[in-house]
Parts: C-alpha cells; sequence; structure tokens
C-alpha cells in the first residue's frame, strides 16, 4: 500500500523496485528492507533521518577492458563503488549515482548501457562516526560506463580494477555480487554490439 504522502521521489523509486529481481537471498531481503523503508519513512531519502538513508552508487567500468573503478573509503578502510547521500537536487536515485559518479572520480562523461535501469542494490550498517550515530545505508546501484579518462588518478584514493584484482583486494560480498553481475551483463551487451 502506498502513503498518499508519498513524495514523487518515493513513488518513482517504488516502481523501480517493483520491476527489480534479485540475484539471491541477501538481495532478496535488501530489496524486501528497502521497499519497507521508502513505505514507511517520508525521511528515508535525507541524511539527518537517524535509522538511516537511501543512497546511491554507481558500478563505473571501461569500455575497452573490463575492469572497475573503485574509490578508497578512509572512514571504513576499504575500496568501494563511487556513491554518496542523495541531495535536495537530484531528481532520482540514478541522477544522484551519476553525480556521485563524477565528484568522486573526476570524470565527466559516462555512457548508460543498460539506461536507469538498477543493477543492485544492498543495505548495510554503517558505524557510529564523529556526531553521527550508527545507521543504515540502503544503497541502489547502477552501471555507469567511462566515455571519458581519467585525467589524474589520485595516489592510493582511486583505481581501475578487473574483477579478479577486485576480489583479491577484499571487497565485501554486496560489491563482488555487483561487479560480477556488471561484468557478465556488460560481456553480454558488448557482444550483442559487435553483432
Amino acid at each position: 500500500m502506498q502513503n498518499p504522502s508519498m513524495t514523487p521521489l518515493a513513488v518513482a523509486l517504488l516502481h523501480d523496485l517493483d520491476t527489480y529481481a534479485p540475484a539471491e537471498e541477501r538481495e532478496r531481503s535488501s530489496l524486501s528492507r528497502i521497499r519497507d523503508f521508502v513505505r514507511r519513512c517520508p525521511a528515508a531519502f535525507s541524511r539527518a533521518n537517524p535509522e538511516g538513508h537511501i543512497t546511491a552508487s554507481a558500478v563505473v567500468a571501461r569500455r575497452e577492458d573490463p575492469a572497475f573503478l573503485l574509490v578508497w573509503h578512509r572512514k571504513l578502510g576499504r575500496w568501494l563503488q563511487p556513491g554518496g547521500h542523495m541531495e535536495d537536487g537530484d531528481g532520482s536515485v540514478f541522477a544522484a549515482a551519476l553525480r556521485e559518479a563524477r565528484e568522486e572520480t573526476g570524470l565527466e562523461s559516462f555512457a548508460f548501457p543498460f539506461g536507469e535501469r538498477i543493477l543492485d542494490m544492498d543495505v548495510h550498517p554503517i558505524p557510529a562516526h564523529g556526531p553521527d550515530p550508527p545507521h543504515f545505508h540502503f544503497d541502489i546501484r547502477f552501471v555507469l560506463m567511462a566515455t571519458s579518462a581519467v585525467t589524474a588518478l589520485r595516489d592510493g584514493e582511486l583505481r581501475w580494477f578487473t574483477l579478479r584484482e577486485a576480489m583479491a583486494a577484499g571487497i565485501d560480498g554486496s560489491l563482488a555480487r555487483a561487479l560480477t553481475k556488471a561484468a557478465s551483463s556488460l560481456s553480454v551487451h558488448t557482444s550483442a554490439d559487435r553483432s
């Protein structure tokens, strides 16, 4: 049941979630939790919500070989896909993911091989930090294809990884799932383009 006071952003996200097919049980659980969270929480997109908030991420791939651009997250001490919090000017979760990818990678130009279709999602806990209490990120992930070169890789903060290198770098299970899905989908997409 949809709340009549729900924002257009929430309505649009719920529509996209209703057409999404999770890959496995953890993602199925994340989908259920995200749907419930958006339906019951008017502040689901607000960083000020102490329970948590919707976040937007981008799996950034490059066309010439199957590699992914990951960002070193100092606070969490691990490699992650670019992404972050929604801002007031974001017209959609996809728009937020695109903005975050531009901000975190320095890339300006992207192609959207699957349009604005969701690639993956995950709900994960975030530890307390400074004034922020422990909370959850309800993360929605998309695929972006880099169409411009990274002008300067910030040493130690930004790096291209093959799928195998990313796995060896100790990425978490949900990011491994997302990169695996992206690699498989992009391989099929690239093969179809060549046909």
